[in-house]
């Protein structure tokens, strides 16, 4: 800073000594006016050069005082749509839209012995199941909840061989779906009763049967307009799908 205030100090002393007038040997020529002024940038410049305060000031705002503009980043939207449920409607065709092979018969999905065969027998619909008269009372029931009526498919397991069988269902992994209506579907209510197919657990004589069920919760209204059901059957990788009412 010293410096440039001893060259502003010298500068400005040669500009006035060359508007003086004088004589001797030395004297300085006169100037135009375009050559006082342009003496006059010249210095005007050079001060602005050697000031170290000004030069500072610049770069604090362009540093500091500029604020940083960041564009937004834009947020990413989740897809739409939903997971799956229970309550999803299946397709009643075997093992439509469920990674896994499709088996050959119910008994395979259901994990049952070679000589054991399931069938499809009928269906009920009631607010209680078993009632008094049932002879499969025996102590363990369920009561439909209030708005709603159950839907009991009634199925035989039957023993084909000449020897007698075991059949466990309880220790399965086997998970049954019941669609009605082709809209309405609900996986069957798990229980203790001694005929609920998936723990069912006895054994079986040759040649002899036992009847099970499934059971699922149906709304009020549809009780007296059951026109179709279908049962989807699931065991780890097996899947198997039929229709039990059309």
């Amino acid at each position: 800073m010293k410096h440039g205030k001893r060259l502003a100090v010298f500068l400005t002393a040669v500009m006035l000594s060359m508007g003086l007038t004088g004589c001797g040997e030395n004297q300085i020529p006169d100037l135009t006016d375009e050559q006082i002024q342009a003496v006059g940038e010249y210095v005007a410049i050079t001060l602005m050069k050697y000031d170290l305060n000004h030069q500072s000031r610049l770069m604090e705002l362009k540093t500091k005082d500029i604020p940083e503009i960041v564009p937004p980043i834009p947020e990413t939207e989740e897809p739409s749509g939903m997971g799956p449920v229970d309550d999803t409607p299946v397709v009643n065709s075997p093992g439509a839209g469920m990674a896994g092979s499709t088996t050959g018969s119910m008994r395979d999905a259901m994990g049952l012995a070679e000589g054991i065969d399931v069938a499809f027998l009928e269906h009920t619909v009631c607010d209680s199941y078993p009632n008094d008269s049932d002879s499969m009372s025996v102590g363990f029931s369920l009561d439909a909840s209030k708005g709603k009526k159950l839907l009991v498919l009634h199925f035989s397991l039957t023993n084909t061989t000449e020897q007698e069988q075991e059949v466990d269902l309880f220790s399965s992994n086997v998970v049954y779906s019941i669609t009605v209506n082709e809209e309405y579907t609900r996986r069957a209510l798990t229980s203790l009763m001694p005929d609920d197919m998936g723990t069912y657990q006895g054994t079986l004589a040759a040649g002899d049967s036992s009847r099970v069920v499934l059971i699922i919760e149906i709304e009020d209204e549809m009780a007296e307009s059951i026109t179709s059901v279908s049962l989807r059957v699931k065991n780890e990788d097996k899947i198997y799908g039929t229709q039990l009412i059309q």
